[in-house]
């Protein structure tokens, strides 16, 4: 087929519904949920800090409404440095995100066409790298507040393909996606199920818990502390339901089975703790390595040395991106070692993918046991910890080597902490694998994208139809 294409700007393929200017005084504590530019991600929404309007707003505020897969792009923002909310930022509504409303600052696009694979084959216009340095050269404003109007955008200007191939485009690019966010899903299950058990065994207690109400220990008229007794009751009530499962017995045994009053308040129970296990803190339970920053002259975006991170701008869902490089650092951190952001927002943690260097913003730490998985779930088990401190410093939240070390812990047996790795271990790895391949993936989809839009590559029916096997 003849790759006919003709070039035309965005306002003769879209049309287009601007957010509505909700009040403060519109906002309750619960019903429809209003999005603004502030819960963009980098290519969704984040549902965990919704704003919301009662159902009768919302049925007055209909046509502001969005629907599943309507692309929306962000009008007003900071410049694309800033990572926090930037102007001409495009996202894709996730369905967990409807019903919803959109605020000012924003607008949805829709294909005249109405066709599916269309509104998608938007998305991936939008997302094109020649979109964004356009919106770069585009805006105005200030560093902190820069917008795009919507004139500017709809004179956007791009080769348009037929029908055909921007389904077959369209479907490819989708089907990256898809399989990227379902690899994601899984691993967002897998490390809640790990900070379950976690939180289960070492800070809940519920083994010793469980040994303890078997022994009778409960019963012997001791002055218990109020979080220990409630937390006995708890779990009473968890072992008289119907879906109960015991830990089996060759697990249980490696806990005590009884608590003991120490002199210092433990994590969760007062001065009580698990007979035999005591109170310690981090200084004396990991290795830390706190950062500091080399000369600005030695950094750069070439791959030149060890992959640098300042703080937590880089850090992902597990693993930070490599963006900066370092060819004299100051200190360093091993392949596996759990990164702390030290400075605002202070207690954001990611595991290091290979050894690379920290700047004051980044600590690292290991557990003395070696252990990889415990080292990372303890470090996210202290986040109320960290939360002290995010309002500490004259500017911004901070932690300093002091006082991280200070934080309390508790000295856990090695054979419990084995065990965990045993479970804790296995899924890990498998959370490893699978940011492996969405990395691969998410590569693979970013060379693919402003090649099929351009149109240096076209797609045949057999090879959408390939990548439909290879990716279910």
């Amino acid at each position: 087929m003849e790759n006919k294409r003709q070039t035309i700007q965005l306002n003769q393929f879209v049309r287009h519904q601007k957010g509505f200017a909700f009040k403060s005084t519109d906002y309750v504590s619960s019903g429809i949920p209003v999005v603004r530019v502030s819960n963009f991600t980098d290519d969704s929404i984040d549902t965990a800090d919704f704003k919301y309007v009662t159902s009768t707003i919302a049925d007055d505020k209909a046509i502001f409404e969005l629907m599943e897969n309507d692309v929306v792009i962000a009008t007003v923002g900071s410049w694309p440095k800033n990572p926090a909310s930037v102007v001409g930022k495009v996202i894709r509504v996730p369905p967990e995100a409807t019903p919803s409303l959109l605020n000012q600052n924003a607008v949805i696009l829709k294909p005249i066409s109405n066709e599916r694979y269309d509104k998608d084959y938007l998305y991936y216009i939008l997302k094109n790298k020649n979109f964004s340095d356009y919106i770069v050269s585009t805006a105005q404003g200030s560093a902190n507040q820069a917008s795009i109007t919507l004139k500017d955008i709809y004179a956007y200007s791009f080769s348009l393909p037929r029908p055909e191939e921007r389904k077959a485009i369209s479907q490819m690019l989708r089907k990256l996606d898809n399989k990227i966010t379902l690899n994601r899903q899984i691993n967002q299950t897998l490390e809640q199920m790990a900070q379950a058990l976690f939180k289960s065994w070492f800070v809940d207690f519920d083994p010793v818990v469980d040994n303890a109400l078997d022994a009778g220990f409960f019963e012997q008229g001791l002055q218990f502390s109020d979080e220990l007794l409630h937390r006995a009751e708890a779990r009473k009530a968890v072992r008289e339901s119907a879906d109960f499962k015991p830990l089996p017995e060759d697990i249980r045994q490696l806990f005590p089975v009884a608590f003991e009053e120490c002199s210092e308040p433990s994590l969760s129970l007062g001065r009580w703790v698990p007979k035999g296990w005591k109170p310690s803190n981090v200084g004396f339970e990991f290795d830390v390595t706190m950062g500091q920053s080399p000369p600005g002259s030695t950094y750069n975006e070439i791959g030149s040395g060890l992959p640098f991170f300042q703080g937590k701008t880089d850090f992902g869902f597990r693993f930070p991106s490599n963006r900066i490089y370092c060819t004299e650092p100051k200190r360093m951190a091993k392949k596996d070692d759990t990164l702390i952001s030290v400075r605002a927002p202070v207690g954001d943690i990611n595991l290091a993918a290979e050894d690379c260097a920290i700047g004051r913003g980044l600590a690292a730490a290991r557990h003395k046991s070696g252990s990889i998985s415990f080292s990372y779930y303890v470090m996210n088990s202290l986040s109320k910890y960290f939360e002290v401190f995010e309002g500490e410093g004259t500017v911004f939240g901070s932690i300093n080597q002091k006082d991280f070390k200070a934080l309390p812990l508790i000295k856990y047996p090695g054979e419990i902490i084995t065990k965990f790795d045993e479970f804790c271990g296995n899924w890990d790895k498998r959370i490893n694998n699978l940011s492996v391949e969405i990395s691969t993936l998410t590569d693979l989809r970013d060379t693919l994208l402003p090649k099929l839009i351009s149109g240096e590559l076209r797609l045949s029916d057999s090879e959408v139809d390939t990548a439909d096997e290879v990716l279910a």
